[in-house]
This record gives structure tokens, C-alpha cells and sequence, in this order.
């Protein structure tokens, strides 16, 4: 708390998934583990705030605290939580089963080397940044390879430092679309995504030293580089680095065909399930209160 001035203005979209030096808390361990204590985090935060201008729900560090409150007692109070059968907040998208294209994600050989090295540092350090695990999770799943997201919550709850069960299960139902977030046509690409951040590339060379001599220019997409600058980086496409598991371009417009084809099924389906209308001698329902959409305050890339 002794940067009060970060803590007032953090916003969790505003951090830097591929920084080289968190730009977040990184108390989530800390956290899952009780070595922190969330209900004095939130108490300790409420004295910094006081009397000055602050960030909000859901992006300040009390939104971050709030999310984890949330999706604890969606995940206590509903059946199959972790699965997508017989959970009752989770739609249900009949996923692939490719093991070859699950474990190549899981070991950070996709040949997308943001992704790749994401998923290194999730296997060397056991830790990754929240919009970090947003790339991976959409690319494993509705984004490019159309896996189930029980499979990379398997993964996660191997691998990550702070896996916790309710909020594991609630982000990859998330990211996935499957539940909470429904805009399955908005995607994060696994090229354009992390170049917002770190042009130069500076995280893929940490976690995937093979390309430590590749021009910036081409290190979000190395097979479009000249064979001969390939050769001269040392890392050969193919050979040293394998190709793109998939083409982004192609997949992730025919897995949004796949989601609208899931959803209208689920809609269908929830029709034919949808008890008889009242008679209108019943008394009437009162009218719901409009929400606030939360899914504005997440920002996903093509």
C-alpha cells in the first residue's frame, strides 16, 4: 500500500500482459493460499481510496477482489461447476477432442510464439498474467484450436501457482464464451494481441531464447520471414521452431461459425424446454431491474 497513487489508478485492462516485470499485484498466490488475508486487502485498500480519487468496480483492485467473491458463490452454489455437463450456467458446445493439438499448447510448441511463450513461463515459473491467460485460454479453445476448456482448466490447475477451483472454472467458461461472456465473436489474436504491449518482442526472446537474434519485425510471425534471415537468426521455421499449429485467419472465422451454430441450438433448446405463459388472471412478474453490462469492461482483439 505504500504506492498509493498506483494502487488509486490500477486497472486491470491497462496492465501489460507480456511485461517483463509484473504490472500487477501478483498477490493471487498469496491470496489462494490465505497467506493474505482478502477480507484485510480490501479494508487496507478502502484507507488508500478514502478521500481521493480512485479507479472502480470491476477494473480496481477492489474489482479484482470482488471477481474472486463472485465467482466463489457462483461455484458453491452451482451443481458441476467444473464441467460442462450437468452445470447449469454453462453452455453446452460440442468442443473437439485433439490430443496432439492439446498437449502442443500445453508444452508451448503451437508455433505462435506469444503463445508459446506464455505457456513457457506458466511451465517455468507457475505464474502468467491475467490477460496472459486470456490469450491462451481463447486460442485453445472457441479462438483457434476448438478444445474444451475443462481440458486447459486441467492444465491450469497443474501448472498455475494461485489455481483456485471456483475462479478457474469461471474464467474458462469465460474466456471459452461458454458462460458470464457471450460476445464469442470478439477474439484475441494470438499475433496482434501481444504487439500492443512489447513490439520488439522482448518477452517472446526471454521465454523462448531461440528467438533471441530475430528481427522485431517478423518475431510475432516468424514464417513470414525470408528463409535467409531465418537462417541468419539461427531459427529456421520448421526446423528450430515448428510452423503454426493452425492458419489464425482461417480457424477463428470458422469457429465463430461454430459458436453462433452452439448458441442457436442452446436457444432452440431453451425454447422447447420454456414452461406454458401464464393466464392472464395470474399475477404478473414485476419487471426486472436493467444491469449494468460488465462485458464492456473487457477488451479482446481480432
Amino acid at each position: 500500500m505504500q504506492n498509493a497513487s498506483w494502487v488509486r489508478s490500477f486497472e486491470k485492462p491497462n496492465t501489460s500482459p507480456n511485461s517483463l516485470s509484473p504490472s500487477t499485484t501478483v498477490l493471487s498466490p498469496h491470496l489462494k493460499f490465505g497467506c493474505v488475508s482478502a477480507r484485510l486487502m480490501y479494508w487496507k485498500l478502502e484507507e488508500v481510496y478514502r478521500g481521493a480519487k480512485h479507479s472502480q468496480p470491476p477494473v480496481s483492485l477492489h474489482g479484482q477482489l470482488l471477481w474472486r467473491e463472485f465467482f466463489y458463490t457462483v461455484g458453491s452454489n452451482t451443481p458441476n461447476f467444473n464441467k460442462m455437463e450437468g452445470n447449469s450456467v454453462c453452455r453446452q458446445i460440442p468442443w473437439g477432442e485433439d490430443k496432439e493439438r492439446l498437449d502442443a499448447w500445453a508444452e508451448g510448441r503451437t508455433g505462435f510464439p506469444y503463445i508459446d511463450a506464455i505457456m513457457t513461463q506458466l511451465r517455468k515459473e507457475g505464474w502468467i498474467h491475467h490477460l496472459a491467460r486470456h490469450s491462451v485460454a481463447c486460442f485453445l479453445t472457441r479462438g483457434d484450436l476448438w478444445q474444451s476448456w475443462e481440458a486447459g482448466q486441467h492444465v491450469f490447475e497443474e501448472l498455475l501457482l494461485d489455481a483456485d477451483w471456483s475462479l478457474n472454472a469461471g474464467n474458462w467458461m469465460w474466456l471459452s464464451a461458454s458462460a458470464f461472456f457471450h460476445q464469442y465473436f470478439r477474439c484475441y489474436s494470438p499475433v496482434a494481441f501481444g504487439k500492443k504491449t512489447d513490439k520488439d518482442g522482448a518477452y517472446i526472446r526471454k521465454y523462448l531464447p531461440i528467438f533471441k537474434k530475430f528481427p522485431a519485425k517478423y518475431i510475432y510471425e516468424p514464417w513470414d520471414a525470408p528463409l535467409a534471415v531465418q537462417k541468419q537468426a539461427g531459427c529456421v521455421i520448421g526446423t528450430d521452431y515448428p510452423r503454426p499449429i493452425v492458419k489464425h485467419e482461417v480457424v477463428v472465422k470458422e469457429n465463430m461459425a461454430k459458436m453462433k451454430a452452439a448458441y442457436d441450438a442452446g436457444k432452440a433448446n431453451a425454447g422447447k424446454a420454456a414452461p406454458e405463459k401464464r393466464k392472464p388472471s395470474e399475477a404478473k412478474e414485476p419487471k426486472a431491474k436493467k444491469q449494468k453490462k460488465m462485458d464492456s469492461f473487457f477488451k479482446t482483439e481480432h
